[in-house]
This record gives C-alpha cells, structure tokens and sequence, in this order.
C-alpha cells in the first residue's frame, strides 16, 4: 500500500468515479483502475462497487476512507517536514491559473521571481477553472488563482487579488464592416450585446456561469449559437476573424489590443465584473515559500493593473490570506 494508490482511491471516492478521479488527477482511467485493483487485493476485499453509474464504497470500503484519508494527510504532513532539513533546496511552489489570468500574469510573476527571489522554486500550469478547482483539490497545485464564481469554500481558504472588468472584445480589422459601429462608441450597454454572434463558453466554466448570471439579472438573452472550442486562444482567432464577439477581461487581450488586432468596449447598465482570489488547500500546510509567493503575485497584480494591462480594482486584504467556512 502507498500513497499514490490512497490518492486515487479518496479521488475516485470523492469525483463518484474512475473517470471523474482520472479528470481530477490528470491520468488515464486504465492506470487509477489497475491501482484500485491493486489496492483491493492487497487489503484482500472489496472497497469499491462498480457500476455504469459511477462508484460506491462498500462497507469495508466506508471503514478503509475514512483510515486512508488520516493516512495521506500524515504522510503528507511529513513530507512537509522533511523538506526543513533539505539543505539548499527549497519546496517547488505549483501555481494553476486560468488562461486569461496566465496571459498577463505568468510571464511578469517569473519574471520577477528569477530577479529578486532567487531561492524560490515556481511551475505554472493553467486550465478551466473546474480543472483548476480539481488540482487544486488534489493538492495537485499550492495555489490557485481563479474567480469568485468557482471558489469551493469547504476546502479553500482564499485572498481577493482584484475585482477585474470585462469589456466587449471584437476585430480591430476594418474588413468587417459589420462591426464598424462598435467603433464609434466609447462603451457598449449590456443589452446591446445581445445583437451581436456571442462566443462564449458553457455554464461549466466560471465566466459561462458569470454571463448567465448577468443574463437573468438583467433579463436579456444572448446569442450563444456560435461553434466554440472553449479555448481561449482558438476563440480569440475566431474574434479576430471577425466571427463573433466575446466577453473578456482586459487580461486576456491586452497584448493583441497593444498590437491593433482587437479592439474593446467597456461593458456598462450594468457593468460587468468578477473577483480574482488566489485559493489555497485549507488540508495542506501552507509554509513560508507558499505565503511568499503570494505576496509576491499580489505585487505583480499591482504592477499589470498600474499598467492598465489588467484594468480594475485592487482587492486587496489586510491579511494574507482570508479563511472562510461554508
């Protein structure tokens, strides 16, 4: 028994599945079931009942969690500490981000790490803000920078970085005249954008969530009849195409409106807005490097909203981080 095989059995029993716990986890089904299988042998009964529908635990299986949880979290508890007496070589802190965010965020917060935090070990990865949640949750990642909508306070303690607007982006390019008259205007109210070919992403990502919202407050229905990959950067080229419109915030596009391939409005009646947070695991140990590095992208968030690559408002709390409880 080790602890990868308890990682995938707690991850399986939480998602309900083997497909749910490979999303999670980022491995394919065949190898999570092989250490399930594994697993069961070794104990000499069965944890898990199978079923197209998902998993659940048996009986034995309820006892065998509620152990396997109390042992992951010792084992990971003593990792933490054996990293004290590893001389010169500090914990790499893992950062998820969502693509918009990474597109202003990732370069200038290296950036800034190699050149005055030398002793620091980072990696960043991005991706939805489900899968981020998921990483997150997996202690697959220390932090998660992510919005309001997808925060999951039964695990996360989190800071507000800042409340970000979203403007309406479209084509700078005048080959498409259909779009000259978002040009002439300084801001677009909410409703007109429901007379525009939205590209948009599915109530399961958080800005899907965040525009459906804003639908039912205001009570206006947007065309959502546009194919969309749900990659930021494919539905950017779409955008720049001139096949559709999106919802943004200046963070994903300030690079391509600087070169004069995008053009924005602010949205208004009503403004458009989210919060960012940076996430952290309530289970895991945030040690000194992981509240460094918080810090340290607070200050970088600073610095690309003093820029106005990042327009909005500093959210910043008075302590380093805020625990909340559900």
């Amino acid at each position: 028994m080790h602890s990868k095989q308890l990682r995938y059995f707690i991850t399986t029993v939480q998602k309900g599945s083997i497909a749910g716990a490979a999303r999670a986890l980022d491995i394919a089904q065949p190898a999570i079931s092989q250490q399930l299988a594994s697993l069961e042998r070794e104990v000499k009964t069965t944890l898990l009942e199978r079923s197209f529908a998902g998993v659940n635990l048996t009986p034995a299986g309820e006892v065998f969690y509620s152990h396997a949880e109390k042992i992951l979290s010792e084992i990971e508890n003593v990792k933490a500490v054996m990293e004290g007496f590893t001389v010169g070589q500090g914990k790499k802190i893992k950062i998820g981000m969502l693509p918009s965010i990474g597109n202003v965020l990732s370069l200038p917060l290296l950036t800034e790490i190699t050149k005055h935090h030398k002793d620091l070990k980072v990696e960043i990865s991005t991706g939805p803000s489900y899968t981020i949640n998921d990483w997150l949750s997996s202690k697959q990642i220390d932090v998660a920078l992510t919005y309001q909508q997808a925060i999951d306070l039964k695990f996360m303690s989190v800071t507000p970085l800042i409340q970000e607007e979203l403007h309406l982006v479209f084509t700078a390019s005048d080959a498409h005249s259909e779009y000259a008259h978002l040009r002439e205007k300084s801001m677009i109210k909410f409703w007109e954008i429901s007379e525009l070919p939205l590209l948009s992403p599915g109530n399961k990502d958080a800005l899907g969530q965040l525009i459906t919202d804003y639908e039912k407050a205001t009570g206006v229905s947007l065309k959502h009849d546009l194919a969309y990959s749900g990659q930021l950067m494919t539905g950017l080229r779409q955008v720049m195409q001139g096949e559709g419109v999106m919802i943004l915030p200046t963070s994903a596009i300030f690079h391509l409106k600087e070169s004069g391939l995008v053009s924005t409005l602010k949205i208004v009646q009503p403004e458009m807005h989210r919060t960012v947070l940076a996430a952290t695991n309530k289970r895991a140990k945030s040690g000194k490097d992981l509240l460094r590095v918080v810090d340290i992208i607070r200050k970088v968030v600073a610095i690309e909203n003093a820029l106005n690559h990042w327009s909005g408002t500093l959210e910043f709390a008075t302590s380093s981080f805020i625990s909340q409880s559900a």
